[in-house]
């Protein structure tokens, strides 16, 4: 059967999926050849309008019910109105690691969108359903941003969920950006800098987002070796809290060791090292990449668990 694109926004109520889809919909190409099906899970106060949807050939339907959303309802629904696309409006609060689809309805893009003014006190509320909901994401959005000062600390929250999506702040204008003008605990106007491991989490969060910024300048700070490669690669970083007790990560770096210093597993290093952008073979992509300068090799110590804040 041919493949059927699925398009899946979540994110909790009225956090502006509605809105956005109106938006794709009337800005996308793609979206004005064949029809579209968009099945909403939960009604907010924006409205799919009966004009609206005949203008752009979409049929809105309505399930309430996590159970109702089963593999034998897509395949029903298909058959009888033969988009050309689905488009999910998702209900946050439904498990999708137990959501099923038909072999031929493949999720081509997922997207998370977050309500900036209401986001600190929900993600200290509900971090499990956060990490739920940005798991699978290629993109998460924080809307309303107007006056949030602590934009920078929210985006360590989901990149500490999250290492894949792209995560970006929609402007006043509409746009989106995946730049902030933040206060980091360090001076980027210097070539050389050095910075001590608690800062370590911010410092990869935003190297990880902002790659561009770091090329050409050298960096100083001690993190532990997790995995040596055969060609002489490794993998360093810390573990960071980045959700909660129980949720530890390991975030860390492919680091090129140019300097030939010859390094163990689990040791713990002084890196003296600069960003790059390039193809990793351990990824198969291109991907950040640290390039050692010097490698001070440092007593053994028991690796602290850092906090991403």
């Amino acid at each position: 059967m041919k493949e059927l694109p699925v398009f899946l926004l979540n994110g909790f109520l009225e956090s502006g999926k509605t809105t956005l889809i109106k938006e794709i919909v009337e800005n996308n190409d793609q979206y004005h050849d064949g029809s579209t099906l968009i099945i909403v899970c939960e009604e907010g106060e924006v409205e799919y309008e009966e004009e609206w949807c005949k203008k752009n050939n979409i049929t809105v339907l309505y399930v309430d019910n996590e159970a109702d959303l089963s593999v034998d309802y897509l395949e029903s629904i298909n058959k009888k109105y033969k988009p050309e696309r689905i488009v999910l409006e998702y209900n946050s609060f439904f498990d999708f690691d137990k959501q099923e689809f038909p072999d031929y309805m493949v999720i081509y893009q997922q997207i998370t969108l977050i309500d900036a003014k209401t986001f600190n006190v929900m993600f200290n509320n509900m971090k499990k359903i956060f990490q739920q909901m940005v798991q699978y994401s290629s993109l998460v959005i924080f809307n309303r941003c107007d006056g949030i000062k602590e934009l920078a600390q929210y985006r360590r929250w989901i990149r500490g969920l999250t290492q894949q999506a792209q995560i970006a702040f929609e402007q006043k204008d509409g746009s989106l950006s995946t730049m902030l003008d933040e206060d980091l605990p360090y001076d980027l106007s210097k070539d050389n800098i050095h910075f001590e491991e608690d800062i370590y989490p911010i410092w990869y969060v935003d190297v990880f987002d902002n790659y561009e910024k770091y090329l050409g300048k050298t960096f100083k700070f001690k993190v532990f070796v997790r995995d040596v490669e055969k060609d002489g690669t490794l993998v360093c970083g810390h573990d960071v809290m980045t959700c909660c007790a129980q949720d530890v990560q390991f975030l860390g770096y492919e680091v090129k060791n140019d300097c030939n210093v010859k390094v163990k597993n689990n040791a713990c290093i002084y890196l003296e090292c600069t960003v790059q952008r390039e193809y990793s073979k351990l990824a198969q992509e291109e991907v950040v990449m640290l390039h050692a300068k010097n490698i001070t090799i440092l007593p053994d110590e028991e690796p602290k668990t850092l906090t991403l804040s």
